[in-house]
């Protein structure tokens, strides 16, 4: 009886232990910094802000249309300092992967349709950073933002000009499609700059930009896959593997 007790014990040990080292953590969505706008020329087509972190370092965010000539093209419209909360309900923007909507008024918004190149310059590169959208396209007139850069949609669902949670759809070619699309988007790899072209025309969809934090703060973490595993666990386990295997000898004999 001794012997089987302590054998199960070793059993129930080494078990745990492979589970320990095996169990994948759980993701955890983390809080990102949206840009400031602080000012906007609409009839020049262009728009800047910063983004502040914890840590009071800054990023600033510049962006610029530009027409098929090269000319200056327009925006629609921006909110630097107040106006109507477009980003609410904040639930479009929120995930397993983003904490937080934007958090405040702050948006610039646009028509598209007329061939031009829209840009977002960054400071300084960002790994995975987001775009928040709101109203791209209507129900009934579908709206592409045509990327330069690959990317995933992370979130989405009924915003301010209502929606649904599949009125977004990612298409071949780093194309975003949407009919009354809200939510969050995020591109994959590190970046500053981003450009995009919005061949349907549609009166009138709006975005903001957001980051975790910079790489001079956070540089990219190693690749676990390269990691070699722990000698001293693989020992370990091999060590509770063998006193079993006495133990379940001795109980046989």
């Amino acid at each position: 009886m001794r012997a089987t007790s302590i054998a199960k014990s070793l059993a129930c040990v080494v078990v745990t232990g492979v589970g320990m080292l095996i169990a994948p953590s759980n993701a955890s969505a983390v809080l990102y910094h949206y840009v400031d706008w602080q000012t906007a020329d609409v009839a020049g087509g262009t728009a800047s802000g910063v983004i502040t972190l914890p840590d009071m370092s800054t990023v600033t965010v510049g962006f610029e249309a530009i027409n098929p000539d090269g000319s200056p093209g327009n925006l629609y419209f921006a909110q630097t300092n107040g106006g109507t909360n477009y980003w609410n309900p904040s639930t479009p923007y929120i995930s397993t992967q983003v904490d937080n909507a934007p958090p405040d008024t702050d948006i610039v918004a646009l028509i598209g349709g007329v061939n031009q190149t829209y840009r977002v310059t960054l400071s300084e590169a960002i790994k995975d950073p987001i775009m928040a959208i709101v109203s791209l396209g209507r129900t009934t007139l579908p709206t592409t933002y045509d990327f330069d850069s690959p990317f995933t949609i992370v979130s989405q669902g009924a915003g301010f000009w209502g929606g649904s949670a599949t009125a977004l759809q990612q298409q071949p070619g780093d194309i975003l499609l949407g009919n009354e699309g809200h939510g969050t988007i995020q591109f994959i790899g590190t970046f500053n700059t981003f450009t995009w072209e919005v061949p349907t025309p549609e009166q009138w969809h709006g975005f903001t930009f957001g980051i975790r934090t910079t790489l001079a703060i956070e540089p990219d973490p190693v690749d676990p896959s390269t990691v070699p595993e722990p000698i001293t666990a693989g020992l370990s386990l091999v060590g509770l593997g063998t006193l079993g295997m006495a133990t379940r000898r001795r109980r046989t004999a």
